[in-house]
């Protein structure tokens, strides 16, 4: 069966999706869960969370990150105690489907758990928010694919890159792909890889075993040191093709998962959602500072003034004033990006308009914006000692200079399609 004809056979039998959750509705009362299995099996009964319980699990291992946050940028990954924990708080079920054991829940429960895990460690936060993610991407396939990566539990964990995408070739039983992919963001704790291959003017993405592909140690940033985003490289390597999707396909409402789960997530859009993990990561990495800064100045002595300690200082005052203010304006920014987004999975289609999709990546990069610029101003005013390895507000601030980098918070290209879709003017980029 072709790539055109799978689209064309799943579009036409796309059914209704659910009744949408409404915003807040991951709060709703802890619930057991014992609902049909994607191979037509039965989940073990389990109890799922509320949305406030996920988001104090993540806060609860904050204090366990900041501790190793050293540890996990020289080590260029997440240390085993950190993935450890993380398992123990079922982090990775946030957004796999209940019908596999999952907790199926939204986008606000998973931008706030992203948010509050960068508290305690940016690459760390980084790294999760894309595992998590990738679960909710392996939901979007169909059956055969899902009944192999989900048969060992509910969070099987992936990496996931396009950029640039490979090369596909058409082969009996499926496709032989080649290239080197970047910025492979949770691949040194994946078993699975999601990789984009361009076959004529299909995109795929090919879902293929980590123990097929060779990952390149190439990770060596000033930034973002511990989520390990090394490279992967694959040469004709075969993909069956029950493990190819088209892209469009992949990303769209009708997505093939979208017959097998009753997750009102799964029958969204990709596209925002993919946008999320920088401005949160970002945000909670600003948060941290502001935190910081606070206890710094209430008992540092800075040369050359009179005042016994800085937080005496009008001068002072100022800054943290500035600080905090610029911090609680990328709450904001971030907070209304959240609700656009969610309202629109509240409703049926969910498919934004042109500018709901300008506003809330406006919103996202203003939100980064602010970020970053609490924290140079932060930096700034926090003396020369703060800059030792060993400090976390030095590496908060590299991490957050890479952050900005991302195509999320990339102040040129974000405001201009943003206000392209502000204005009703069209995007003239078409993934935007």
């Amino acid at each position: 069966m072709t790539i055109a004809s799978i689209k064309r056979d799943y579009t036409a039998r796309a059914i209704a999706p659910p009744s949408h959750v409404g915003v807040g509705d991951d709060a709703r009362k802890a619930t057991v869960r014992a609902e049909p299995g994607a191979r037509g099996g039965a989940a073990e009964p389990a109890v799922v969370p509320t949305g406030e319980d996920m988001i104090a699990r993540a806060q609860g291992l904050v204090a366990g990150l900041r501790e190793r946050a050293e540890e996990t940028e020289r080590l260029r990954r997440i240390p085993d105690a950190t993935m450890v924990e993380l398992q123990a708080a079922e982090i990775f079920h946030t957004l796999s489907p209940k019908a596999v054991g999952g907790f199926g829940m939204g986008l606000e429960t998973y931008a706030e758990v992203v948010r509050r895990l960068a508290r305690g460690c940016a690459s760390t936060a980084w790294s999760v928010g894309h595992l998590i993610e990738h679960v909710w991407m392996l939901a979007r396939w169909p059956r055969e694919a899902q009944d192999e990566v989900f048969a060992n539990g509910p969070a099987p964990l992936a990496a996931a890159t396009g950029s640039p995408a490979g090369v596909a070739e058409n082969v009996p039983g499926g496709y032989a792909i080649t290239g080197r992919w970047n910025f492979a963001s949770g691949v040194m704790h994946s078993e699975w890889a999601l990789l984009a291959a361009q076959y004529g003017s299909v995109r795929l993405q090919c879902l293929v075993p980590l123990a097929d592909v060779e990952l390149l140690d190439v990770w060596q940033t000033a930034g973002l040191r511990g989520t390990g985003s090394n490279d992967i490289r694959a040469e004709n390597l075969f993909v069956p093709e029950y493990r190819t999707l088209d892209w469009e396909l992949l990303g769209a409402e009708a997505n093939p998962g979208s017959m097998l789960h009753q997750d009102p997530l799964v029958h969204t859009p990709m596209g925002p959602l993919l946008n999320m993990v920088a401005p949160a990561a970002a945000l909670g990495s600003a948060e941290y500072a502001i935190e910081l800064f606070r206890e710094l100045i209430m008992v540092r002595k800075v040369k050359h003034t009179v005042e016994d300690r800085q937080a005496d200082s009008p001068l002072a005052q100022v800054r943290y004033a500035q600080a905090y203010g610029l911090v609680a304006t990328a709450q904001l920014h971030w907070r209304e990006a959240v609700r656009l987004v969610a309202a629109s999975h509240a409703r049926t289609p969910s498919t934004m308009t042109d500018r709901e999709r300008g506003a809330y990546r406006l919103s996202l990069a203003l939100s980064g914006e602010a970020s970053a610029e609490a924290v140079r101003l932060i930096m700034t005013g926090s003396g020369g000692s703060v800059h030792r390895l060993s400090n976390p507000l030095q590496r908060i601030q590299r991490d957050v200079n890479v952050l900005m980098n991302h195509a999320a918070l990339t102040r040129d290209p974000v405001l201009e399609q943003a206000g392209r879709g502000l204005l009703g003017l069209g995007f003239t980029v078409p993934s935007f």
